[in-house]
């Protein structure tokens, strides 16, 4: 949703909604104007995911995970309070137990985990990648995610139409998030893309996703 006003009004709906239907609802609003962790698209997201899963991991995506299942848990009576559930929710993800979970479902699935583990242990499994660099000296003010997905979509991680086939190798990681500072020549962010001539127009676009100011 645009603002925080329309996001709350959709919340309520939706667990109005869910209630009435007889389950058990709650609603959390998150920021979303940045995109959640360093990685936008297919594999990058599933390589942070899996680094989430073993207690690791960029720590917006750790703290949203955390607050999803303490309100589970607390929604489920596993725990007495939000933030007794938070300690249980952080405890078993510093555990070990999620990743090793997550892999049983892979494998039940038929997933081959050795090639599997092959995959996370690559830098990129894109045949180019090239990096967004910062102009100027300061502190990241503005990582627009609207913008950053719309490039990953034209990268071939989304579909313009619903027949189109998505790349699974291809988006963007390494972002630089809002507060943090970053030197002259910096990077802002990586692409990962099918080709140059796709890489080199995300380059540019990425570069508008971007804003630096002179404080945090």
């Amino acid at each position: 949703m645009p603002d925080r006003a329309a996001a709350r009004k959709l919340a309520e709906a939706m667990v109005k909604l869910g209630n009435r239907c007889g389950t058990n609802t709650r609603a959390v609003l998150s920021d979303m104007n940045t995109p959640l962790g360093c990685a936008a698209g297919n594999w990058l997201e599933v390589r942070e995911s899996a680094e989430c899963l073993a207690g690791g991991g960029p720590a917006d995506l750790r703290a949203l995970v955390i607050e999803c299942a303490a309100q589970l848990l607390v929604q489920t009576r596993k725990a007495k309070t939000l933030a007794a559930a938070r300690k249980l929710a952080a405890a078993c993800l510093d555990s070990g137990l999620p990743r090793r979970k997550w892999e049983e479902m892979l494998a039940a699935q038929g997933a081959d985990l050795a090639a599997y583990g092959k995959l996370l242990a690559q830098d990129s499994i894109a045949p180019v990648v090239r990096e967004v660099k910062a102009g100027r000296a300061g502190f990241v003010a503005v990582c627009d995610a609207r913008v950053i997905g719309e490039a990953v979509r034209d990268l071939g991680g989304g579909r313009a139409v619903r027949e189109a086939v998505i790349d699974f190798r291809v988006g963007v990681d390494r972002l630089a998030k809002p507060g943090d500072r970053v030197a002259r020549g910096a990077t802002l962010c990586r692409v990962h893309a099918a080709e140059a001539t796709s890489a080199d127009m995300a380059v540019k676009r990425l570069a508008g996703a971007f804003r630096l100011a002179g404080r945090p």
